[in-house]
């Protein structure tokens, strides 16, 4: 009886041995397949977002324009954000929190701007200098950073 087993499972090795290695190539060309997904997504969102922060540096010439981070937005509400490297999240996340301080100085500016036109007295008109000016430092600061985040190795 011993014999018949052994000689039974002898028989049975070159198809287990099929079996086995055909499961193992299916899992490994799916995470062939998965590596190469996340590696073309990332370098997909890496290239909107650098396209992005091109056109809102773009933006910043000291005319008040509202700045809009959608693809950026979009990334972290869509879980995309997890293809990035935490040293390319943190100092993307750096840049956005100061485009974004830079897009809610703007719309303090437009606001203010309405007031002057509409009541068109010396506190209003040095409220709208006043913020003007900060606007302006804003965007320059704004500007250079998003310059220095451009300059960064990982956008190829």
């Amino acid at each position: 009886m011993c014999e018949s087993f052994w000689a039974e499972l002898i028989s049975l090795l070159p198809q287990l041995l099929v079996t086995f290695s055909g499961v193992f190539l299916a899992f490994l060309f799916d995470r062939l397949i998965d590596w190469n997904n996340r590696k073309r997504n990332k370098k997909n969102l890496l290239r909107d977002l650098h396209d992005e922060l091109k056109e809102i540096r773009g933006k910043l010439r000291g005319q008040v324009f509202l700045l809009y981070p959608d693809i950026w937005d979009s990334a972290i509400s869509s879980g995309q954000i997890r293809l990035l490297t935490s040293e390319q999240v943190t100092k993307l996340a750096t840049v956005y929190r100061f485009i974004k301080g830079t897009d809610y100085e703007a719309m303090r500016v437009r606001d203010a701007k309405e007031d002057s036109e509409r009541e068109s007295n010396v506190r209003t008109l040095n409220r709208l200098r006043e913020l003007l000016i900060a606007h302006k430092s804003r965007e320059s600061n704004c500007r250079k950073r998003i310059d220095a985040i451009l300059q960064e190795k990982w956008w190829n």
